[in-house]
């Protein structure tokens, strides 16, 4: 029986110099705050509004026996404190008519507004509240965390930094925290690393910094202290996918390609980041493939291991796979298992092993149902080997399986 020719040299695929070439590994992955972000936003505005109320005693020195509006503004007070939000604003509007220059009016009626959520004019009473009080920086705090709350992340990391431009003093671990995830939601990259730089060295149980800063130093090629961060970051929050599928990159980067298409698949069970993981596996099982077609006597010996991996990480990456990867990742599957097929023919006849005979037949279906699905890419080859290579497969797993085997099915 002739022996179908094992070497299938695939780099005239279109799809395989995609691979070769290093492919694509985006960062795109997005995680919450653990108390999300209006949660982490109404932290602050609630902080930045007692911390306000503090400063503007200090900032205003002693006041006069009678202020107007003083009676107005301890009713609205006790009524804010006691929960009783509509009836608080109503009595704080009345003070802020009645001492429309006393700052910290305006910024008592803000919260009542935040409480009522009616953001657009609690930022117009914190923006008075400031001119009337620029020393106080709580306002500016306030402000932020508003502009947080209205999804104007931004504005709010660039109110944040001002802020704290101003007075270092009123930075936190909760400041800091909002400074990395609203300048990170903001696109300002290099005031997103200094907030996480801080927030990391002084706060280091505060886990979403870890993450921003493990996605920024990547850019830099700064992959120790990236791994460094990600890891961190997974020590805080171990089911976290986002910190999964980022890790799986940073493995795919120093070569560790098992555990990162263990991290990927995991990662992928979240839909955030289904299509960066898909474009990591691939990468994946795409770069193991081409390794295996080395025909360097050093590199067939670990032929066999490099297709396992192409084939585990194409496999978990198929049912995930974006519709313009799907053929690509059926093709490289495909091709891998039919290189697999050879090896095992190879195995079966030399040592005379019938484990080997026996997974040529489910292998070479597999193959065939994968090459169909990547056949637009490169019909020629693949009909050749659909119409002729494979039924000579056939024809010798079921040779061999009754020659070694003793015609055992598995």
């Amino acid at each position: 029986m002739r022996k179908p020719n094992p070497t299938l040299v695939v780099c005239g695929v279109a799809a395989a110099c995609w691979a070769v070439g290093g492919g694509t590994t985006p960062i795109r992955a997005q995680a919450a705050p653990a108390q999300g972000n209006n949660g982490l936003a109404l932290h602050i505005f609630q902080q930045a509004v007692q911390n306000a109320r503090a400063a503007y005693a200090r900032l205003a020195g002693p006041q006069p026996r009678v202020v107007p509006g003083n009676a107005q503004y301890q009713d609205g007070l006790a009524k804010l404190q006691a929960g009783q939000f509509f009836e608080a604003q109503t009595a704080l509007q009345a003070a802020a008519r009645a001492n429309p220059s006393n700052a910290l009016y305006h910024g008592d009626l803000a919260a009542a507004q935040i409480a009522l959520q009616s953001a657009d004019d609690a930022s117009l009473e914190l923006v008075r509240a400031r001119q009337i009080q620029p020393q106080n920086q709580w306002y500016t705090v306030g402000l932020a965390a508003v502009k947080a709350l209205r999804q104007q992340f931004n504005d709010a990391s660039l109110n944040l930094d001002a802020a704290v431009a101003a007075d270092s003093s009123i930075v936190d671990s909760a400041v800091a925290e909002a400074g990395v995830a609203w300048s990170w939601r903001g696109r300002r990259n290099a005031q997103t690393q200094a907030w996480a730089e801080v927030a990391t060295r002084r706060w280091p149980g505060t886990a979403e910094p870890w993450l921003r800063l493990a996605a920024l130093l990547r850019p830099q090629h700064d992959t120790a202290r990236g791994l460094q961060a990600i890891q961190r970051y997974l020590s805080l929050r171990p089911a976290d996918r986002a910190g999964q599928y980022l890790l799986a990159v940073y493995l795919y980067d120093v070569g560790h390609a098992d555990s990162a298409v263990a991290l990927a698949a995991e990662a992928a069970q979240d839909s955030t980041n289904r299509e960066n993981a898909a474009v990591i596996l691939f990468n994946i099982g795409a770069r193991a493939f081409q390794a295996a077609q080395d025909t360097a006597a050093a590199a067939r010996a670990q032929q066999v291991q490099k297709l396992d991996l192409a084939i585990r990480a194409l496999s978990r990456m198929q049912p995930i796979a974006p519709p313009e990867l799907a053929p690509r990742a059926a093709l490289f599957l495909g091709f891998a298992q039919l290189m697999k097929v050879a090896a095992l023919d190879h195995e079966a006849e030399a040592n005379r092993s019938c484990a080997p005979a026996q997974q040529l037949d489910s292998l070479l279906t597999r193959a065939g149902e994968n090459l169909r699905l990547g056949v637009s890419l490169d019909s020629v080859r693949v009909t050749g080997i659909l119409t002729t290579t494979m039924p000579q497969y056939r024809e010798r797993a079921r040779a061999l399986v009754t020659q070694i085997c003793g015609n055992r099915r598995p």
